[in-house]
């Protein structure tokens, strides 16, 4: 980034890489002292908590092979494993909800992905706008001796030039942050998009061992009809957790309100 001044030392937001001296402060953020702000805060054990329910659906995926292996061994104990494995899953998905998780439909991606497109290219369009540094085109009235009526035309201009420089650097650093919270949001939207993928995956797994188990209804140790309630509930209610789960952008609870406009 282009800088007018030196760099603010207050904390930025977790996203912001704004032009240096347009930095501002956000509510909820430390006033320095290398100390993190109730915001990141928030924002780290959000990510702790999708980062555990992420590992617990990564830990039922993992244990695939076992249950396919199991059904051909034991289809009733397998059905009970789906249960287990159906439970853990559920329980993931309202835990990663809890922290603010969302399940963006593919609709709603294509809006976050357009958004941060566009508004990349304006802030590098209000980058490319913006006037040379007065400085740097020879507009210091350096060579001009005052008094004179040519050295006050040459510090009006220079003012002006300055005026002018500042004034398209703000705006370029508001559409610079607009451009980064877009780009945040698409990204926080993808990487969420992909926990609930895979606790689809997951999902497709256990009815697939369902289906096997089904088919062998001759085997001696196939499950009763009560353990197909059980199992039938358990898959019931994970996929209504699924159903369920809030879509849209997710928050982000750092974002400056300073630059929303």
């Amino acid at each position: 980034m282009i800088s007018m001044t030196t760099a603010s030392p207050q904390p930025l937001p977790f996203w912001r890489t704004p032009l240096p001296g347009q930095a501002k402060a956000v509510e909820g953020q430390s006033p320095g002292f290398g100390l993190p702000s109730l915001a990141e805060m928030r924002d780290s054990q959000r990510a702790m908590k999708k980062e555990m329910a992420a590992r617990k659906v990564q830990a039922v995926r993992e244990r695939r092979d076992a249950l396919m292996l199991m059904v051909r061994i034991d289809p009733k104990a397998a059905l009970k494993m789906t249960v287990e494995m159906a439970k853990a899953l559920k329980e993931a998905v309202e835990d990663f909800v809890d922290a603010g998780g969302k399940n963006p439909t593919d609709g709603e991606l294509a809006m976050m992905h357009r958004d941060s497109k566009d508004a990349r290219e304006a802030a590098n369009g209000a980058l490319e706008a913006a006037p040379a540094d007065p400085m740097e085109a020879g507009l210091d009235g350096a060579g001009v001796e005052a008094p004179t009526a040519e050295a006050a035309k040459v510090d009006a201009e220079v003012k002006r030039a300055q005026i002018a420089y500042a004034a398209a650097f703000a705006v370029a650093d508001i559409r610079d942050a607009k451009a980064d919270r877009a780009e945040a949001v698409e990204n926080a939207a993808n990487a969420d998009r992909g926990f609930f993928m895979q606790v689809k995956l997951a999902l497709g797994e256990l009815k697939e061992a369902r289906e096997k188990i089904k088919a062998d209804w001759a085997n001696l140790k196939s499950p009763h009809e009560d353990d197909w309630k059980v199992a039938d509930k358990a898959m019931a209610e994970l996929e209504k957790a699924i159903d369920i789960a809030p879509t849209g952008a997710p928050e982000l609870s750092d974002a400056p309100r300073a630059v929303s406009a």
